[in-house]
């Protein structure tokens, strides 16, 4: 299939149309947010941004929700961008939880009624055994830090288990947050998180096994650092929604559309429509 490509200094954007029975999902979505992208974007009749694969696998690396919101509007299509997952310069992390509440109680007196295996420790031992497998994952507050062992092997059953934390957290009235470890760690600290949870570590072929699979893990488990990426191409949802249009023809259209545009180069730190970009971007216009 053609491609348009963007040669960039540390990795290759290779954009196209698929058919969007063919890509697979790493993680689960939040239905409330496809609701919302499935409403912007039947308002909107057009598709800003591509999603980003793995060109060997077609599992999704960051675009879940836009996927699931094209699907949820019966669109046979997607647009993509194919990137070489095995690249050095593709990172692979994860999401902290930061909790808190007006009056907090102890998550870790909770877990304690469940049937796992925990000890103490402190946050730097309890990375370590994240980094090693020994730990599923740990909670930490400013005073203690509780890690949770790794006794099943399994990273997505660990992700179950944090999903389970999760959920528990808020059915006792704390407001979680997604951040990065270093973010975390800062808030922590600094006391304006009042406990936080380190999940499991996730390798690419563990992305690459649960997506093909299709066996994903709970919503924000992943965060994937890549250093470039495509915006702004803009494609038409009757194009993606179309019977009347084969997939050749699709994809064939999009690559005379983008050649036709001029594109622009943005560095890391960029903004764009109230987004933050930390990786370089290229912007059709």
């Amino acid at each position: 299939m053609e491609t348009f490509t963007i040669k960039t200094d540390r990795i290759d954007l290779k954009i196209a149309i698929v058919n969007i029975g063919s890509i697979r999902m790493h993680e689960e979505t939040i239905p409330e947010v496809v609701q919302a992208l499935a409403a912007d974007l039947l308002r909107d009749s057009v598709l800003r941004h591509p999603v980003m694969v793995d060109e060997k696998t077609i599992v999704v690396l960051d675009g879940m929700h836009r996927a699931a919101a094209l699907r949820a509007i019966e669109c046979i299509r997607i647009p993509v961008c194919f990137v070489d997952y095995d690249n050095p310069s593709i990172r692979v992390e994860t999401w902290y939880r930061a909790f808190n509440r007006k009056d907090p109680l102890s998550l870790t007196e909770e877990l304690m009624r469940w049937n796992i295996k925990t000890r103490e420790s402190n946050t730097q031992e309890a990375k370590k055994n994240l980094e090693t497998g020994a730990a599923a994952a740990f909670i930490a507050t400013n005073r203690k830090c509780t890690v949770i062992e790794n006794t099943s092997g399994d990273v997505r059953q660990n992700f179950q288990l944090v999903a389970s934390i999760e959920r528990m957290a808020q059915s006792l009235g704390y407001y979680v947050n997604y951040e990065t470890e270093s973010d975390a760690l800062k808030e922590l600290g600094e006391g304006t998180a009042q406990l936080i949870l380190g999940p499991p570590r996730v390798t690419k072929q563990d992305v690459r096994r649960v997506g093909l699979k299709g066996d994903p893990f709970p919503h924000k488990a992943t965060r994937h650092i890549i250093p470039a990426r495509p915006l702004g191409i803009d494609v038409p949802i009757e194009v993606l929604r179309s019977q009347r249009m084969g997939l050749l023809q699709a994809n064939r259209q999009l690559m005379e559309a983008l050649k036709k545009r001029r594109l622009e180069r943005l560095d890391p730190g960029s903004l764009i429509e109230n987004r933050r970009y930390e990786e370089q971007v290229f912007v059709f216009k």
